[in-house]
């Protein structure tokens, strides 16, 4: 159980840090520099935590018991921030002639995250090393981050009128997603971990004496 419960108190504090990375950012306008910093700042603890979780410090440790394909769509999702960011940071948005490559790569980077975020968070629920129903937690994460997203683009077709009047919503849904993955589930993976310490010692002083 040591080897689990250190994981996912590593993954889950990772995961709160990723957020608290993400909050600072955006309190900080007009300073480029910082701002690029603690993004790739929160990247790498996003990766970091990702694959912790998915690999373990031990294989009890593992969200998806090491499972090939959980390993590898966790290793997707968790790379894939990282991947995106250094590749804005070396395309330049301002130049007109790179403006279609750039919203190709954002929706891109949408539809991978979104692929992959769902065969790792179903690899979760399926093979249920976490304890239901918190299993489910990764689906409900990538639920309201999908929810999130898929609402302001579905109104800006419909009401185009509307989506420009929601532009304080927009960062505030943003933000939600945001929390959801990060925060939430790094919560959950803390609490886990104590759940995971708490029943450890109730087995150890059952045990009968030899």
């Amino acid at each position: 159980m040591h080897g689990r419960r250190f994981s996912w108190l590593l993954g889950g504090i990772g995961l709160v840090a990723c957020s608290v990375s993400g909050i600072l950012r955006g309190s900080i306008p007009g300073a480029p520099a910082v701002n690029n910093t603690l993004t790739l700042l929160g990247d790498v603890l996003w990766a970091s935590a990702i694959l912790i979780l998915s690999i373990g410090l031990s294989r009890e440790g593992s969200v998806v018991a090491r499972k090939p394909l959980g390993v590898t769509a966790s290793a997707v999702v968790a790379v894939w921030p990282l991947t995106t960011t250094l590749v804005s940071l070396g395309i330049s948005v301002q130049n007109p002639g790179q403006a279609t490559p750039w919203q190709f790569w954002v929706y891109l980077s949408m539809l991978v995250s979104l692929m992959f975020g769902l065969i790792a968070a179903v690899q979760v629920a399926r093979i249920r090393v976490v304890a239901a129903p918190w299993n489910l937690a990764p689906l409900w994460a990538l639920g309201i981050q999908t929810v999130v997203w898929v609402v302001p683009q579905l109104i800006n077709v419909a009401a185009p009128a509307t989506f420009a009047e929601m532009g304080t919503v927009i960062p505030a849904l943003g933000t939600l997603g945001f929390l959801a993955t990060t925060l939430g589930l790094g919560v959950v993976a803390i609490v886990l971990s104590n759940r995971s310490q708490a029943e450890s010692i109730l087995v150890f002083e059952s045990s009968p004496p030899e």
